[in-house]
């Protein structure tokens, strides 16, 4: 039977036990698992720090499929932002100040280019009786209410990733890669033109307080890692090593610009290839989508078997597609027609999506071995 001081100590509702309940209350339920807006949340915003990330890593974790309205307040321990890191978590409490203080001050920002609207909204809501802070060892947070859209109900427009190894993660830019390779795991790889990828690595022009572009004393603006190999060595290459052993593991290679003229071609877009890809089915995306759909159909008119078409549509693209089928459909035409389109047709198309892979690792080589030239040269200028 609980003592007298133990019913008290239930019963106190600022007792430290009545802190830990609510703290378990409010802990994440075990799935591990963020929802987010694919043009609005992280992957579009400018960048904050690391524990910031993972305070609000842990608030879309609490975020549940059904949930139709925000909930009053998002609650996790302080310990629980250190989770996955070898740092001591006797200083969880400064990294949380210090996060909470900017999520406070964080506003996020909403441009529709079709209706040419652009309004900016406060991530938390700080005017509430309930304070965003921390206390106890419990992390408080309040969502704006009039962010919910792009909290809730984002049906067609998110990814879904687990947080295994994105807690432990100690750079932003690894961060954002793991958030932005989440979108692709579908399709196994992603391209992205250059200037695109500087956006979402909040690598472009430099803004003073009003969001305005800086400019230097020749009225140049300023660019964030402005060489491409600056761009590639400091996101790409140092996020690559981080995210070797997540789900969201890459190898990337950069896509140059067609040009006759001498010298270096200029990169143009980056490629990255998830390495777990285990598809073995055809995702619904990929038979509803207006460029790939066809495509998809085509193949399977010369009987490409559902498994390789997941595994090594990606790798192709529709270029190297289009080329086999014409190739496929001019021998059908002739007068030696293909026998077994199955057998003939899929030893084709894997040993073409083959030989694209080994190509590719070689320009990945190529491209790591340009980088780390290119930043030692400028370390023995120095």
């Amino acid at each position: 039977m609980p003592t007298p001081e133990t019913l008290a100590a239930l019963e106190a509702p600022d007792s430290l036990f009545a802190q830990l309940q609510l703290a378990l209350q409010y802990e994440p339920t075990g799935s591990s698992q963020v929802k987010q807006h694919k043009h609005v949340t992280f992957s579009r915003q400018r960048k904050m720090s690391v524990y910031s990330k993972r305070i609000m890593a842990r608030v879309l974790e609490q975020i549940k499929e059904g949930d139709t309205e925000l909930r009053e307040f998002y609650q996790m321990r302080v310990t629980s932002i250190m989770e996955g890191t070898d740092k001591d978590p006797h200083n969880a409490y400064a990294y949380a100040k210090k996060a909470v203080y900017e999520l406070a001050n964080i506003n996020w920002e909403i441009e529709d280019l079709d209706s040419k609207s652009y309004f900016v909204l406060s991530l938390l809501d700080t005017t509430k009786k309930r304070r965003v802070g921390v206390h106890e060892g419990v992390i408080t947070i309040i969502l704006n209410p009039e962010m919910a859209p792009y909290f809730l109900n984002i049906a067609g427009q998110y990814s879904i990733y687990k947080l295994d190894g994105y807690m432990g993660l100690s750079s932003w830019y690894a961060m954002r890669l793991f958030e932005m390779l989440s979108f692709w795991k579908n399709t196994g790889w992603w391209e992205v033109p250059i200037e695109e990828y500087r956006q979402l690595m909040d690598c472009g022009p430099e803004l003073d307080k009003f969001g305005q572009p800086k400019k230097d004393k020749k009225g140049v603006v300023k660019v964030k890692l402005a060489k491409t190999n600056h761009l590639i060595d400091q996101t790409v290459l140092t996020s690559q090593k981080e995210l070797a052993n997540t789900p969201y593991a890459f190898t990337f290679h950069p896509i140059y610009e067609a040009s006759l003229k001498k010298g270096r071609p200029k990169i143009i877009k980056l490629r990255f290839d998830l390495v777990h890809q285990d598809l073995t089915k055809i995702p619904p995306s990929w038979l509803t989508d207006k460029n790939t759909g066809p495509v998809i159909r085509s193949l399977q008119e010369f009987r490409i078997s559902e498994l390789n078409i997941a595994k090594y549509l990606g790798v192709l693209g529709q270029r190297e597609c289009a080329a086999l089928l014409r190739a496929w459909q001019l021998k059908e035409n002739s007068n030696k027609k293909i026998d077994d389109r199955a057998k003939y047709c899929n030893a084709a198309f894997v040993r073409q999506a083959k030989t694209l892979i080994e190509a590719r690792q070689k320009e990945v080589t190529e491209a790591k071995n340009i980088a780390q030239h290119s930043l030692f040269g400028q370390h023995k200028e120095g």
